[in-house]
């Protein structure tokens, strides 16, 4: 059968267009190929709310979701004050999905609607969206200033030679008065000059999820290996089918890739070069990054079958459009049995979003940061049952450079691991740097 014929920009032009009255949920990888991520994924239609872990990870129905980071902080007995308008949990479950692979350039759509006009609407769409609409200039403000944020850092710093933790990752909130600013402009603009591996779109009723993610928290895939004896496990409610059998046990695989440690990219190639230099050679950065591939490899440890879990990279340099990061992957073999509550148990929060250790430091965060974080360090994901023409897969996005629209404002959340060896006012700056892309995409600045 002939592929549908349609570019990446027609279906994200298309879509974000028919986002405006009614539900629409875009992943996004732009091209970037990083990790192994190529898709652009598109859910349209009536969708299907789902509640709980378990529901967005059933295997007759495609789900695109959102974990808050508040949620995190239940799972793990953290207890706050902190009253979060973000829902801990939001799925959609979709009846169509138009799905782009960027290696290849071929589209395909599935579910129950007619191909042939879901295209004419996407590409009639796509010639009246114009995301390069600016608004007049924002103000945007943080929930701390420059004084008040390097004071947090000696805090921690104190912190870790009293011995409550190792590393802790602080973020401050920015938040713009939007106005008229379009999320759906906004979300061009970053795809358009920030290109991410997870990026996404997500209308949510009462709110609207913007992103450009970098960074993979875990992704869940049949083991390949080669096997006489591999059939599909009988069970819907095991993860999408993805547990499979083989040799007489289920198998499949999950793998988390962190990020730590950031450079902005140089003007120059010898810029870039000393930049990369600098950032491959930083002990505070590499110590940083190890800290969380351990904490990570403790999390896994948790579901995992015992001397499966593994460091398949560790701190390997990855070149973003704007920025350098040292990026790890640590992975291992499921248990059999193991259902999605259990692994977001594990895991949730990312390390990379907390410090280590997870516990303690999650605490040191309710401490030190005066409001709740809401969508931003959470997780955004979808997952996609087997019997859809293409191998099932459970794959989640950390929620850093996300904002979310709600009530006419757009907040979002930057910040950086501490360490011992931290530069108080180079933290501060590190998190104006990763700042800078979305600021921009709003036409904001900063008030000091």
């Amino acid at each position: 059968m002939r592929k549908p014929d349609i570019t990446a920009d027609e279906i994200v032009r298309g879509l974000l267009k028919l986002s405006r009255a009614e539900h629409v949920a875009i992943l996004d990888s732009c091209g970037v190929g990083h990790l192994g991520s190529h898709l652009l994924i598109g859910g349209i239609e009536t969708p299907m709310p789902a509640s709980t872990l378990e529901d967005l990870v059933n295997a007759n129905r495609t789900t695109i979701f959102t974990l808050s980071y508040s949620l995190g902080a239940k799972l793990n007995g953290i207890q706050t004050i902190k009253i979060d308008a973000e829902p801990d949990i939001y799925g959609l479950s979709f009846k169509t999905l138009i799905i782009h692979d960027y290696n290849t350039g071929e589209t395909d759509i599935v579910g129950d609607s007619h191909p042939n006009a879901l295209l004419d609407t996407l590409r009639t769409a796509a010639r009246s969206f114009d995301g390069d609409t600016r608004s007049q200039p924002l103000t945007a403000i943080s929930n701390f200033d420059r004084a008040e944020y390097m004071r947090a850092v000696e805090l921690i710093q104190e912190r870790i030679r009293s011995g409550d933790t190792y590393q802790t990752n602080l973020t401050q909130q920015i938040t713009v008065d939007a106005g008229d600013t379009r999320p759906q402009d906004v979300f061009w603009r970053l795809r358009r000059d920030h290109p991410a591996p997870f990026a996404a779109f997500i209308t949510r009723g009462d709110s609207t999820v913007v992103s450009a993610s970098p960074e993979r928290f875990f992704r869940i895939m049949r083991d390949g290996s080669p096997t006489e004896d591999f059939t599909e496990y009988a069970e819907p409610s095991l993860m999408c089918g993805l547990l499979t059998r083989s040799g007489g046990r289920e198998r499949a695989l999950i793998e988390t890739s962190p990020i730590k440690g950031t450079r902005r990219r140089g003007v120059t190639p010898e810029e870039d070069a000393a930049l990369k230099r600098d950032l491959l050679t930083s002990p505070k950065d590499r110590a940083e990054n190890t800290m969380i591939v351990d904490l990570l490899r403790n999390d896994l440890g948790r579901v995992c079958e015992y001397g499966s879990v593994r460091v398949d990279k560790l701190c390997e340099l990855e070149e973003h459009p704007t920025l350098f990061h040292l990026v790890s992957t640590v992975s291992g073999e499921l248990r059999p049995d193991t259902t999605f509550s259990d692994i977001i148990r594990a895991l949730f929060p990312c390390g990379s979003i907390t410090g280590a250790p997870k516990i303690s430091t999650m605490r040191i965060i309710d401490e030190l940061e005066p409001t709740p974080r809401g969508l931003s360090m959470g997780a955004i994901g979808y997952s996609i049952p087997s019997g859809l023409g293409m191998d099932p897969v459970i794959d989640l996005s950390v929620a850093i450079r996300t904002m979310v629209f709600r009530d006419g404002t757009a907040t979002f959340n930057v910040g950086g691991g501490i360490t011992i060896d931290s530069d108080p006012e180079q933290e501060y700056e590190e998190s104006l740097l990763k700042a800078k892309a979305l600021l921009n995409a709003l036409n904001a600045t900063l008030v000091a």
